[in-house]
């Protein structure tokens, strides 16, 4: 799900709070042009000159946000790399262009575009969450917890930068800070009535019970994550850990086995427990 869907940084986005260069939304403007970044001028005005740089065609970005969402990466890239080279000022282009590497895993090509990106235009904070995920996966630990403060800062009911921060400080062992990103995380999650999103939090506080010794709880939040997110097929099979080491061996082969009929169904070209 793209960041500007969230109410929040919707509204923001919309009155230009996040615009290093002022940015409205018309009424009649569809929200794809608005994810882009795109306004209906042909520039943005340099100070340093008085004059306006130029931007690329508003539709043709609009284009490639909507082949990015339909999972077109290869295409997208194809009109997005000269664009970037053509005009070299444009954050928007950066981005897109970025993301059509990150959604395909190559996070260190994805990377310095979203820094450029950025730099381009710091004020724009939905690009922190994109790079600060980006240098997650780069195991870049300090510059991502960086990005998604900055961006909490601007949105501070953004269920996802809660989520981040919550694993981040799983991974340091700092547990007690992790269970409140995640609870939070969990909480805005019911509120804007997000299941999916509501169900990866459950399973990574699953995951703080366990590393606690805490099976009961661990269970009772993986059993409550794969009934909000059936699909959710990581669940299953740290579930399927949890009722073994409780002494359940038989709903842990159920959990087993339905971690391996999801995953073939979802991803058969994947590894065995993701």
């Amino acid at each position: 799900m793209y960041i500007l869907d969230h109410p929040q940084v919707q509204r923001r986005y919309n009155a230009g709070m996040f615009r290093g260069h002022t940015f409205r939304r018309r009424r009649s403007l569809p929200w794809v042009m608005v994810v882009a970044g795109i306004c209906p001028g042909v520039g943005t005005l340099d100070a340093s000159q008085g004059q306006e740089t130029p931007q690329p065609p508003p539709l043709e970005l609009a284009r490639c946000v909507r082949l990015i969402q339909q999972g077109q990466y290869d295409a997208a890239s194809l009109s997005l790399t000269p664009m970037v080279a053509a005009f070299p000022s444009c954050s928007r282009a950066h981005l897109l262009l970025g993301l059509t590497h990150h959604k395909q895993r190559h996070y260190n090509d994805a990377r310095p575009l979203f820094a450029r990106a950025l730099e381009l235009d710091p004020n724009d904070a939905p690009i922190r969450m994109y790079y600060g995920w980006c240098l997650y996966y780069l195991g870049e630990s300090a510059e991502a917890r960086k990005q998604f403060e900055s961006f909490l800062a601007t949105s501070p009911d953004y269920t996802d930068a809660h989520f981040a921060l919550g694993l981040l400080d799983f991974d340091a062992d700092d547990l007690d800070s992790a269970t409140r990103r995640f609870a939070k995380a969990i909480e805005l999650s019911q509120k804007m009535r997000k299941q999916a999103d509501e169900a990866k939090a459950r399973a990574r506080l699953g995951d703080v019970h366990v590393r606690t010794g805490k099976l009961t709880e661990a269970r009772r939040e993986l059993e409550r994550a794969v009934e909000l997110n059936p699909d959710l097929y990581a669940a299953y099979f740290k579930l399927s850990v949890v009722l073994e080491r409780l002494g359940d061996p038989k709903a842990a082969e159920q959990a087993r086995t339905k971690h391996d009929e999801v995953r073939k169904r979802l991803h058969p070209d994947r590894g065995h427990a993701e």
